[in-house]
């Protein structure tokens, strides 16, 4: 292994930004959900903590907070009684989609003193919809481009996207962090169908995150090593059967020859390149103790190509990579993540995850402003 390095918990780092990030981080647009399931009835949903209705109407999509100003009761169980509103289901306040306001109180006669009253409307949420999902942002004007929050790859005019979207229990950042850490796959996922044929490594070498070129993500590098190692006292490990006789096909870098295996970027997508496709996960915050999972998979091709690539994801990829790798496994250990921790050396990637949110997440333009500039450079 080389001149001990040291273990995490010896750094003594600490990064508040990211600490006090549990329900996420302002300012960046949020997918929710498949467009697909978004048609006349309202959907509720929570995110970073805030309760929202979507609602289709006219092929557009809109975004309230899901309360009635009235009693409180959620918009979300509402009626659609006229185009372009929705009305409460208890006495009938009516609100306008696109801004919010009270355009009617229905078992107050048409000549409600509540219609038009100054500040009486429910919050609005800027909301688009790219790549075969809903965007919403939560934050501050002005405002980036929803593009600008959205993998390119997702973008491209070829790009055929497969997505799934799960509930799951957990702080975004224990999920984000389980995304980053390829250690764990070297052992929770050994045995997963997806690798069955693999010769999976037993352990990697200097494990790290680092920025990319444009800034925008940090790509996930170590060193595998695959050969059997021998633990005093235990034995060897990894043992491998005769069948796995394939290799672990990843990118390598082209100036330490280390292993590519994925990258993140704020406010918190990881993405895994494979041979002919791209996986991105991203995690979005619903409150403290649950996140959305949203599994996105795209594959660059036209016509009957992109038949094939659906096939060959509703045949396999689906059900072995997204349910079976991901949603069991991997949702079963998340949950159950606790603190206080202990990290050792294959941690460094998460290490310098938290250092890069703690230094690089959006701020809104009133903090921005008010964070001298010595205060940026130390994050």
């Amino acid at each position: 292994m080389g001149e001990r390095q040291p273990v995490v918990d010896e750094l003594g780092s600490r990064w508040p930004r990211y600490e006090e990030a549990v329900l996420g981080y302002r300012h960046y647009w949020y997918p929710v959900l498949e467009s697909r399931k978004l048609r006349k009835r309202p959907h509720p949903l929570t995110l970073l903590g805030e309760k929202i209705v979507l609602v289709r109407d006219g092929g557009k999509v809109y975004a309230l907070n899901d309360r009635c100003l009235h009693r409180g009761i959620p918009l979300s169980m509402g009626r659609r009684e006229f185009p372009g509103s929705i009305t409460c289901c208890y006495h009938g306040w009516t609100y306008d989609l696109a801004s919010g306001e009270v355009v009617a109180a229905l078992t107050d006669g048409p000549d409600s003193a509540v219609c038009g009253r100054p500040g009486l409307r429910v919050r609005t949420y800027p909301v688009e919809e790219r790549a075969g999902l809903i965007w919403i942002y939560v934050g501050d004007e002005p405002r980036l481009p929803v593009e600008e929050d959205i993998p390119e790859s997702l973008l491209r005019p070829d790009a055929v996207v497969e997505p799934m979207v799960d509930l799951r229990d957990g702080n975004w950042r224990y999920a984000m962090e389980n995304a980053v850490d390829d250690a764990h796959a070297k052992c929770l996922h050994r045995y997963n169908l997806w690798f069955f044929f693999t010769r999976l490594p037993g352990y990697g070498t200097g494990a790290r995150m680092t920025p990319t070129d444009d800034g925008k993500w940090l790509r996930r590098v170590s060193t595998p090593e695959f050969r059997p190692a021998d633990y005093p006292g235990l034995g060897k490990w990894p043992k491998y059967g005769f069948w796995r006789w394939r290799g672990r096909r990843v990118k390598a870098d082209k100036g330490t020859g280390s292993n590519i295996l994925g990258g993140a970027c704020l406010p918190g997508i990881f993405s895994v390149g494979h041979e002919n496709w791209e996986d991105f996960q991203i995690f979005v915050p619903v409150d403290e103790d649950r996140h959305l999972m949203l599994q996105v998979s795209v594959r660059h091709t036209r016509g009957l190509g992109a038949l094939l690539w659906r096939l060959r994801y509703w045949t396999y990829i689906r059900l072995i990579h997204h349910i079976m790798f991901n949603r069991w496994e991997d949702g079963r250990v998340v949950p159950v993540m606790s603190e206080p921790e202990h990290l050792f050396r294959p941690d460094m990637a998460i290490v310098h995850w938290r250092q890069w949110c703690h230094e690089n997440a959006r701020r809104s333009p009133a903090e921005a402003a008010s964070v001298r500039p010595a205060e940026l450079e130390a994050g």
